[in-house]
């Protein structure tokens, strides 16, 4: 063949495309089928060079009539396959079908035997979408819906990767599955008879399939607190007490500042309504006091020691919760005077707990010991705060 004819023939094959290619546009499969019979065209030639007409069909939203036309014309052995769109982006017809949002054209797909739980590439169809930025709640449900393998989603991806609310999606479709609805379906049906308690007792039961104590650790370490309070809420209620510990010791062991601050910072948000997590208000208090006492003893021990840069260095540390410890009673200044204190390391204190209360026998305390100017110290930060007592 000489190069004239060659050009003709790639001219004479790029016209037909771009006819195709129209007709595919406008779903009109009759003038597609005899424009293919009259010139005796093979619909799958057009398959190379990187473009694939069932892909770009989808790409270009064709109906499910247009695309069970091109597949079948095209001959394609399956339709699950790969595609490496942009000389980079690996897609199935089923992923590309998602990532357009294209739910009818999906269910085509899967009906023709799209594999949802498709591993002939390094990612899962969530990762692709998740990487695409494409993934919302709506084809969340749909993959779950249609059969994704929820082992596929390791509890990194679930912790780190998503959002809440498509998390919220996944646990749930996780704890109450199709089994559980139809255990429950099947329980109305056969009128069988359920005490309240029992049917919470079930609950419990399928939810204790639910690793808490370990999405703990995750959450917590991410500082996940809305997510901490949505897992919390899979806790069995009745057992408010255990639960208020299990969420505390890991936060305990993840905590590697070795300052209580996690800790403090949970029961502080639940104490300001900013973390919903029940918990009595004695109880409450009692874990505040643990950790202030815990500080205070240690407080105590550097004055001991006589070791005031280490006691520095301690408040610095812990400046978070000294703000708070006008909640319990302790005279730390009584203590620094009797043990001579420097009174520098006091007024150095005195910013990390300022006074709320002003004791009388500071007066005589500091006029005996001839130091009227701690005395001064001390009544400027009283007055400086501004609480009576």
């Amino acid at each position: 063949m000489n190069t004239s004819n060659k050009e003709i023939d790639i001219r004479s094959f790029n016209e037909n495309k771009t006819i195709i290619i129209d007709l595919m546009k406008k779903n009109d499969i009759i003038n597609l089928t005899n424009f293919i019979i009259k010139n005796n065209i093979i619909l799958e030639s057009f398959n190379i060079n990187e473009f694939d007409l069932l892909i770009y069909g989808i790409r270009i939203n064709i109906s499910n009539k247009m695309l069970s036309f091109v597949y079948d014309h095209c001959h394609y052995k399956y339709i699950n396959y790969t595609h490496i769109l942009n000389r980079s982006e690996i897609v199935t017809p089923l992923f590309l079908a998602l990532y357009y949002s294209n739910y009818d054209l999906a269910k085509t797909i899967i009906e023709k035997g799209g594999n949802i739980n498709y591993k002939g590439i390094k990612y899962n169809v969530l990762s692709f979408l998740k990487k695409k930025r494409a993934l919302d709640k709506r084809k969340l449900i749909f993959i779950l819906s249609h059969g994704f393998n929820i082992t596929y989603i390791n509890k990194y991806q679930l912790i780190y990767n998503f959002n809440f609310s498509l998390t919220k999606v996944i646990l749930e479709f996780c704890i109450f599955n199709n089994n559980f609805i139809l255990k429950l379906l099947n329980i109305n049906k056969n009128k069988t008879p359920m005490s309240k308690n029992a049917f919470y007792e079930l609950i419990r039961n399928e939810k204790g399939k639910f690793e808490i104590k370990e999405w703990y650790y995750k959450l917590l370490n991410k500082r996940k607190y809305k997510q901490i309070e949505y897992i919390y809420s899979y806790e069995d209620r009745n057992n408010n007490a255990n639960n208020i510990q299990k969420l505390l010791q890991c936060a305990n062991k993840i905590d590697t500042s070795d300052n209580d601050f996690l800790k403090y910072t949970i029961l502080r948000k639940i104490e300001k309504k900013k973390l919903n997590v029940f918990m009595e208000k004695e109880y409450l208090h009692y874990e505040f006091n643990k950790i202030y006492y815990d500080k205070l003893k240690k407080i105590n021990r550097f004055i001991k020691k006589k070791t005031f840069t280490q006691l520095m260095i301690f408040f610095e540390e812990n400046k978070f919760i000294f703000k708070d410890l006008k909640k319990v009673d302790y005279d730390f200044i009584t203590f620094s005077i009797l043990k001579d204190v420097p009174k520098s390391y006091i007024k150095e204190v005195l910013k990390y707990c300022p006074l709320y209360i002003f004791k009388k026998k500071w007066i005589k305390m500091t006029l005996s010991t001839n130091n009227q100017s701690l005395l001064r110290i001390l009544l400027k930060s009283f007055n400086e705060n501004k609480i009576i007592n």
